[in-house]
């Protein structure tokens, strides 16, 4: 559950601050939104942490200046999350300019951006040096791997799904009269491929976290990215963890894009179930609507056509008697 900071104030005018690398710089952009094809500007509007934070302000608090969303109610506050997760990533994009937030989505995008420059353009021999220029750049907006040095890959200093998709860059959001926490204030690093679900957006709300089954894991490489697809379960219900990576000489960074495939499941307790999984728009766990019971503990699986939107390859496997774990 989110942590929730009541506060009696009331909602404040709109105004569209724009968080820089120093965190300081604001721009008003109330005509541009107004305009906006979404028509937002009634539901949500940029606000400033400092409003909503209790105190009063302290001009070295750095965190009264950051801008956040503050949604009119609990529902428009999921009917955006649920519009943005049907979006690709330029279309989010567009749709956080037009609003004039830049947040989480947005900073980390751009972060994320420069250093896929860095993984595809530069010399191996210069990777330690511009890595190392890298994360002191984005040291005060991100968090980086502190279990795998070569792990460049710039996390939130928060988890939560649905707060790194519309949250500022500290996790926090204003919904009604209310400031709300990420579940987490501490970043949850990408440690293995088959085990750990990451912060991107996951299908179906409120679900546990994912459980990959071993030797259940089938890749395919395209240029110096590795994609993977792993079976396992949510809770109850079978899923699918999507992972990709860039990897150059000893680095590596997660790759957010589109996957497909084609998955059937058998077992003694059922001749042949068909699901075609895909994977819209960055999402990385794919929850099927199969349940363990249907299929049992002990099942086969069919991996067809899995591939994914930064390139061609195609992957195909067969597992037999797979575990449920």
């Amino acid at each position: 559950m989110m942590k929730i900071i009541t506060l009696f104030k009331k909602p404040v005018s709109l105004l569209a601050v724009c968080l820089s690398i120093s965190l300081c710089s604001c721009v008003d952009n109330e005509e541009e939104i107004n305009t906006s094809d979404h028509h937002i500007s009634q539901d949500i509007e940029v606000s400033e942490m400092g409003k909503w934070l209790p105190g009063t302000r302290n001009d070295s608090d750095a965190d009264f200046n950051i801008p956040v969303l503050h949604f009119r109610n609990e529902q428009v506050y999921f009917q955006t999350i649920e519009k943005l997760n049907e979006m690709s990533a330029e279309k989010k994009k567009v749709y956080f300019k037009e609003l004039g937030f830049n947040g989480a989505y947005t900073l980390w995008s751009q972060a994320d951006e420069e250093l896929d420059q860095i993984f595809d353009n530069a010399d191996t021999l210069q990777m330690e040096k511009l890595i190392g220029e890298y994360k002191i750049k984005y040291e005060r907006l991100f968090s980086f791997n502190a279990f795998d040095k070569y792990d460049a890959t710039p996390y939130f200093s928060f988890t939560d799904n649905d707060l790194s998709l519309v949250g500022n860059i500290k996790g926090y959001v204003v919904i009604g009269n209310e400031l709300k926490a990420p579940q987490k204030n501490t970043p949850t690093y990408d440690m293995d491929e088959t085990a750990v679900a990451t912060r991107a957006a996951i299908f179906g709300a409120n679900r546990t976290n994912f459980v990959g089954f071993q030797k259940a894991t089938v890749s395919v490489k395209n240029k110096n990215a590795i994609s993977t697809m792993t079976i396992g379960r949510m809770a109850n219900s079978f899923a699918v963890l999507f992972n990709t990576k860039k990897k150059v000489a000893l680095w590596n960074k997660k790759v957010k894009t589109d996957y497909s495939a084609t998955l059937y499941l058998h077992s003694t307790k059922m001749y042949k179930s068909k699901h075609y999984i895909v994977s819209p728009y960055g999402m990385e766990i794919f929850v099927l609507d199969l349940d363990i019971e249907t299929i049992g503990n002990t099942f086969d699986a069919d991996v067809d056509d899995f591939k994914c939107s930064i390139g061609s390859k195609i992957g195909r496997k067969l597992f037999h008697n797979i575990q449920v774990s």
